[in-house]
């Protein structure tokens, strides 16, 4: 098995026990002493965490402009269609509500179960949480490395490293894409 620097929380490890998510993937063909695991930055999660408040502040914004837009209709509404508004408001709150406590969580976790492995012979990505996916890519059918960055990556230190391999039976001829998102240390991942 892999050894490995990352500590999951107990409540993490629940998680993924639920879920039946292996907490460390097996490391790809190679030699154990060439193993080398990367992960994405740290500002990733910075990042991560940033899109969702963002998202989360529209949704509460939609849901007040909701609830302002109700209670001038109100005075008009028969008595039985406010107390269905006033049910359905409190069901969008309720579910707004819950679903703040699972997508963080799972922006956690999404973070903490994205590994990146490298040996001597071959690469595996993992990621997902609820959907996980592995991509497992041998160092001869590498047929191009690309290291990007967009202006937010470059403001946080990250970029992405995109490895693409022949083969692969697409319609278009292409093989796989494997990609390491949002490292910190593109170059060394490159090299």
């Amino acid at each position: 098995m892999l050894e490995v620097p990352r500590q999951f929380s107990q409540v993490e490890l629940w998680v993924q026990a639920a879920l039946c998510v292996p907490p460390y993937p097996e490391p790809p063909e190679g030699s154990s002493e060439s193993t080398q695991v990367f992960h994405a930055g740290r500002n990733y999660y910075t990042l991560c965490l940033l899109v969702w408040f963002l998202s989360h502040l529209l949704i509460i914004i939609g849901l007040i402009g909701a609830h302002f837009i109700l209670s001038i209709s109100f005075p008009q509404m028969p008595e039985w269609a406010r107390i269905t508004c006033r049910i359905a408001e409190w069901i969008a709150v309720l579910a707004f509500a819950t679903s703040v406590v699972f997508t963080f969580f799972s922006q956690r976790l999404n973070y903490a179960l994205r590994w990146y492995i490298v040996t001597d012979r071959s690469l595996r990505i993992r990621t997902g949480v609820l959907n996980i996916q592995e991509l497992t890519i041998t160092f001869s059918n590498i047929q191009e490395i690309r290291v990007s960055a967009g202006p937010l990556q470059k403001f946080l230190k990250l970029a992405d490293v995109e490895v693409q391999s022949a083969g692969g039976g697409s319609k278009d001829g292409g093989g796989h894409i494997g990609r390491f998102d949002s490292v910190s240390n593109a170059n060394a991942i490159r090299d």
